[in-house]
């Protein structure tokens, strides 16, 4: 039996992971003429996606890691592969795809550290609602199951209900699900959904298209209708986020930098930080505040998990 099957984790991570290429800085409203050259300063490979994002930010702050994911059986599903070796990730729900590529996203990031992204979803188009169920012995030994993305991944969007259901009832794990790409109104498959979800901390502008509300607290009010009755919020960028809670509501400040290098993974981090300091037993507005600085040191350095530190760094 597998390392993974044989022992406990923190959090099974499952969803999206992308190899990442990051070109830095790029104007893309002045992009070099027909058939010319532009210098950059850097041109990284890296990881990227909620599963890699996530799941190597918790690595890196102390935590174990299960990843559910789909990669191909290419170059860049190697390298995915190697950087979940070289964090610890255990991998028995990554499948390869002997068909399609790697999932891969060129990143565009101009001088304030802002992101465009190019992405092709190569074999994330065949992730499924087996390719998570089947590894329900490992979520069995996890104590949060987080799922993402909601709007990235329109083929699996219908049964993530039934997922989140049976991981409920078929596993003592949380559920958070995060929200990414493009996510669309579908108020019939919130209703479904959130009454299994116990955080659900989705951006502002995703909040919003999700909602059709813009004030944070309407957008609370929504979700609540909807039937989410644990942990949720909106995530506000430079302005930090705002959490709900049945015990109480509040607006919390994000941590400021001194330059943003690289916004890529700032949103994933986040979550990594919320996890990781609800698993240390701290209550909402204080894992919030967490979550904040974890997400501030995202942004100081190339790559969505490079300057990410352990956890008593954060608190």
């Amino acid at each position: 039996m597998s390392a993974a099957l044989s022992a406990s984790v923190d959090v099974v991570v499952a969803g999206v992971a992308v190899a990442d290429i990051i070109g830095r800085p790029i104007d893309i409203r002045h992009p070099p003429a027909k058939g010319g050259l532009q210098l950059l300063d850097s041109i990284t490979l890296t990881t990227g996606g909620n599963v890699s994002n996530s799941g190597i930010d918790l690595a890196k702050m102390g935590f174990r890691v299960a990843a559910i994911t789909r990669i191909g059986n290419d170059t860049l599903g190697e390298f995915i592969r190697s950087q979940y070796k070289r964090y610890g990730l255990h991998t028995d729900g990554v499948v390869v795809d002997p068909r399609l590529q790697t999932a891969a996203t060129f990143v565009a990031v101009d001088e304030q550290g802002e992101r465009t992204f190019l992405h092709t979803r190569g074999c994330l188009e065949k992730f499924r609602k087996q390719d998570i169920l089947r590894s329900l012995p490992i979520i069995q030994r996890a104590r949060v199951f987080a799922f993402g993305y909601l709007g990235l991944l329109h083929e699996i969007e219908e049964d993530l209900p039934a997922i989140c259901a049976a991981v409920k009832k078929q596993s003592h794990a949380q559920v958070l699900v995060d929200t990414g790409g493009n996510p669309r109104r579908a108020p019939a498959l919130m209703r479904r959904l959130l009454p299994f979800v116990d955080f659900f901390i989705p951006s502002h502008d995703e909040a919003a298209v999700l909602t059709g509300e813009q004030k944070p607290e309407n957008i609370i009010r929504q979700l609540r209708r909807w039937g989410a009755a644990g942990v949720v919020g909106v995530k506000l960028g430079a302005d930090g986020c705002y959490i709900a809670s049945p015990e109480g509501a509040a607006y919390v400040q994000a941590v400021r930098v001194r330059r943003v290098v690289d916004a890529t993974g700032a949103g994933d981090a986040f979550v990594a930080g919320f996890l990781a300091a609800t698993l240390k037993g701290f209550e909402p507005i204080h894992a919030a505040r967490v979550a904040n600085a974890v997400a501030a040191s995202c942004v100081t350095a190339v790559g969505a998990s490079t300057a990410i530190r352990p956890f008593t760094h954060y608190i």
